[in-house]
């Protein structure tokens, strides 16, 4: 590189030299009051020079006219001579940065796989090769901790359908203990601790089934047409929760899996309960969206202190804990999470918010096929 731009200012200087001195035995000889001060033109030169002296015709005003073209044209020819010896000059060193910054943006989008070729020995070329040793450790230490993850989750997936087996006999052992009408006391309440606490950890086990399905990505939809209004009454109605209120539009069908549907409204009303404040509040209708179409939107409001900006943030992400000087959730941690990837495996997501009037709310949002609703309604908050 450096004997590159050497050659170019040596060059440079040699066609500066060569026009000082076509100014000075060329342009001199038309000005008679500086000509004293230089040396006497070439015996060429002056012929030449004198032929545009002795022909009018060639320039109607030899002494004016001749002289600017005589500036102009070796100016002229010095400029394209540096420009041209720039771009060659240039070229090496920025078709590599070019390269480069194309390499680095497609690994910012994520192709880690993306390598760029030396060429030569310069300081370029060694920058290329620190690029893609950078490179290289990076797409090896990502495969690397996918790798660890993959793991993680597997282990995470064959612990917990281990667990389901002995989780299975020791419920149908509490359940019997529960019935023995000769357990009193100290026993009693001791069997109706253990039963309680081997369907907590059955929750849990059952929770860790459902996400490494998601994370196998074998999750699946079985969509049907669905009654809103039915469906979130036979939720509400198959856990007790008789006073949530539920404000949906008679005849508003839309397709969708009712088993996922029903674990998407029965983790966020049971978080509302749980962690909100009665009472809680469903409501349900058709909203069009930005592409002229519809979706459906299912609201489940409580009554609480709301939610700060950084759990906004983080609600959703798997064993989150809003109050972190709760030591012990009483559900598995993963609801949430098993509501939003249900609502993402339908194509829509979940928005977690607080209300104006005070309260958090969570808002379902699933798209609507064409043709394939009835009923709409905006849902009231």
């Amino acid at each position: 590189m450096r004997t590159r731009l050497l050659v170019a200012f040596i060059v440079v200087a040699l066609l500066a030299a060569l026009t000082s001195a076509w100014l000075t035995n060329v342009l001199i000889p038309f000005f008679p009051t500086v000509h004293g001060l230089l040396p006497a033109p070439k015996p060429f030169v002056m012929r030449f020079v004198t032929t545009l002296h002795q022909h009018p015709t060639v320039l109607l005003h030899p002494n004016g006219l001749a002289a600017l073209a005589f500036f102009l044209a070796p100016a002229v020819l010095l400029l394209i001579v540096i420009i041209g010896l720039a771009f060659l000059a240039s070229r090496p060193v920025l078709t590599p940065v070019r390269r480069l910054a194309h390499a680095a943006e497609r690994m910012s989008a994520g192709d880690l796989s993306v390598r760029v070729q030396p060429k030569g020995k310069d300081d370029l070329a060694r920058l290329v090769g620190s690029f893609n040793d950078m490179a290289a450790a990076l797409d090896g230490k990502i495969d690397e901790l996918q790798r660890m993850e993959s793991r993680a989750r597997q282990f995470a997936g064959d612990v917990s359908h281990e667990l389901r087996t002995p989780l299975t006999a020791m419920t149908a052992v509490t359940d019997l203990l529960g019935e023995n009408e000769d357990l009193a006391g100290d026993a009693a309440a001791a069997a109706r601790l253990v039963r309680q606490e081997i369907l907590h950890l059955g929750r849990l086990v059952d929770d860790l089934i459902e996400i490494s399905r998601f994370d196998a990505g074998t999750a699946r939809l079985v969509t049907d047409e669905t009654d809103i209004a039915t469906a979130i009454g036979r939720c509400l109605r198959a856990r007790g929760w008789e006073n949530v209120h539920a404000a949906v539009p008679d005849g508003l069908t839309v397709p969708l899996d009712r088993r996922r549907f029903d674990v998407i409204i029965a983790n966020l009303v049971g978080n509302a309960l749980g962690h909100g404040g009665s009472p809680v509040a469903v409501s349900a209708g058709l909203r069009p969206d930005a592409h002229g179409g519809q979706h459906l939107e299912v609201a489940v409001r409580d009554r609480g202190p709301g939610l700060s900006p950084a759990a906004i943030e983080q609600v959703f992400d798997r064993f989150y804990k809003a109050d972190t000087a709760r030591a012990r959730s009483e559900g598995s941690g993963l609801g949430l999470a098993i509501a939003s990837e249900n609502a993402r495996l339908h194509g829509g997501h979940i928005e977690a918010g607080n209300h104006a009037d005070g309260g958090a709310v969570f808002t379902i949002l699933l798209p609507v096929p064409d043709g394939k609703s009835g009923g709409l309604s905006a849902p009231s908050q």
